[in-house]
């Protein structure tokens, strides 16, 4: 019975004892609410050092506070080659030590870090030196990552603007240079000692820009002295290595000026009676002229260098427009005639003798041994010769074979006989000083006709007319000819010498850029 009395009142123990130990801890759980650890952690860094957001956190006052800084280039945004200003999606990273911030991990429940604002703590002043922005701090406030041994860690990132000097020397065929100077704007060397955080910029998340190619990111530090301070100011500098896309280029301004300049050469092929010769020679000049407009608004406005493919623009601008001068000198040559102009001696030289001989040119029914070669005919010579093997010249002569004589013309027979001709009288012409027709009669007349001697004369008379008259019109036609041929060689000069001067002009110009001999020729620089 003792002992049935026993086990009953252990039994109640028990049940009353267990639910009030379980009340108790339930009360204490409810005492401790989540984040409690961290905030009593905030509350004691935070509290201990008033005005600690202004506070240089350095362990000795004269000492100087090494802040370390890298950066992580995540976009290259835009290049403005015309206001020469770089924009860039940068992750910067700041790292120092806060000696006031350190605490026991196990004091707080085991955290090891926390993150707080950078308004409530010290931060660096670190600011972009060549900033292009109206807002000249352009990076986002995020929190710091304070650690328990008092290392702080901070990541503003940011879209920069800064200033770049564009080199447009070997555009589009170039490479730039851009730098992204960073600083602190109140303290010098002797209070902060700004380090690199690592030899090179972290490029692992950038994205790829459809016109430049990243070559690198090099991070250099810079310690300059000035007349009014004692101790340096540092300063972090990262250097962005690009190199231009240039298909886009390529294909939208090179290649269509080297076909427009190409077409130009079609200009010598065309006949001068089409009557487009002119028209389409000065249409290839707009068209070369539009482009170039096009192309300078991409380019700043400097005489510091002339890009490479403005100088090309120019040199096809000189090409066209020398080829439109001798276009139109081509067409007055064509349309000449004997009333208005003769060819002068110098003029017959050239476009006769010597251009024909160096652009291996023939002209049917003309014999012509070269310029330089001995035993080539006299200018007196060659027109006879070339007038003797003129078709309509033999022709008329045929039919007047009374011109003949050295200018001598028989005007009666008066006796014939079985010795042959007895008297013979003659008419000869000549020019006096008013350049009308003189004729003089000389010759024997032993027996006059005089019946007939009148007639006979003033048939002559018209038959020397004729014969004059043509000889006339053989000569303009000769000299139309020459002005015509002079034209015809004129224009195959300006095929060879433009085709030359393209083809020239293209490689010694596009050449001068190293990157061009790399990409398109396959050399090394």
């Amino acid at each position: 019975m003792a002992i049935r009395l026993a086990a009953t009142i252990v039994l109640v123990c028990i049940l009353i004892v267990v639910p009030v130990e379980a009340a108790k801890k339930q009360k204490q759980d409810r005492n401790v609410e989540p984040g409690e650890h961290e905030r009593r952690l905030m509350n004691d860094l935070l509290s201990k050092f008033p005005y600690r957001e202004f506070a240089r956190p350095a362990i000795n006052e004269s000492d100087a506070l090494t802040v370390a800084m890298g950066m992580t280039l995540q976009q290259i945004m835009d290049v403005d080659e015309v206001n020469q200003i770089i924009t860039t999606n940068i992750w910067l990273t700041l790292a120092w030590t806060d000696a006031t911030l350190a605490w026991n991990e196990s004091d707080y429940g085991g955290i090891s870090s926390i993150r707080l604002p950078p308004s409530m703590i010290w931060t660096p002043d670190i600011l972009l030196y060549n900033c292009a922005n109206e807002n000249f701090d352009s990076t986002y406030h995020s929190n710091v990552v304070v650690r328990s041994s008092g290392s702080c860690e901070w990541i503003p990132p940011g879209i920069f603007k800064s200033a770049c000097s564009i080199d447009v020397t070997n555009f589009p065929w170039d490479d730039q240079v851009c730098t992204l100077k960073f600083g602190s704007w109140t303290y010098d060397g002797g209070r902060i000692n700004l380090t690199k955080l690592t030899e090179e910029g972290d490029i692992s998340t950038f994205k790829p820009n459809g016109e430049w190619h990243l070559k690198g990111v090099d991070v250099l530090r810079n310690v300059v002295y000035y007349p009014c301070c004692d101790d340096p100011f540092i300063d972090i500098t990262f250097v962005i290595k690009l190199k231009r896309k240039t298909l886009y280029y390529a294909m939208n301004l090179v290649m269509p000026c080297i076909l427009i300049s190409s077409l130009m050469l079609l200009v010598f092929t065309l006949p001068p009676d089409t009557g487009e010769k002119l028209s389409f020679a000065v249409t290839i000049l707009l068209s070369l002229t539009v482009f170039m407009m096009i192309f300078t608004e991409s380019l700043p406005p400097t005489s510091d260098a002339s890009p490479m493919l403005s100088n090309y623009f120019s040199a096809m601008l000189l090409m066209v427009a020398m080829a439109v001068l001798l276009t139109m000198t081509i067409l007055n040559f064509h349309h000449r005639n004997p009333d208005t102009h003769t060819m002068g001696p110098t003029t017959k030289k050239i476009c006769l003798d010597w251009l024909p001989w160096f652009l291996r040119m023939s002209r049917p029914g003309h014999i012509f041994k070269g310029p330089f070669k001995k035993g080539n005919l006299s200018n007196q010579e060659m027109e006879i010769e070339m007038l003797d093997q003129s078709p309509g010249y033999r022709r008329k002569m045929a039919a007047t074979t009374g011109y003949q004589n050295n200018g001598r013309t028989p005007l009666t027979l008066h006796q014939q006989g079985s010795a042959g001709v007895i008297g013979v009288r003659y008419a000869s012409y000549h020019e006096n000083q008013d350049g009308l027709m003189d004729k003089t009669i000389i010759g024997r007349d032993n027996h006059g006709i005089p019946q007939s001697r009148e007639k006979m004369d003033n048939v002559l008379d018209e038959l020397h007319f004729m014969t004059e008259r043509f000889k006339k019109i053989d000569e303009d036609e000769e000299v139309v000819g020459d002005w015509k041929y002079a034209a015809m060689v004129l224009d195959r000069f300006g095929l060879v010498f433009f085709s030359i001067y393209l083809i020239i002009a293209t490689i010694v110009i596009l050449n001068t850029a190293p990157n061009f001999r790399k990409d398109v020729l396959g050399m090394s620089a």
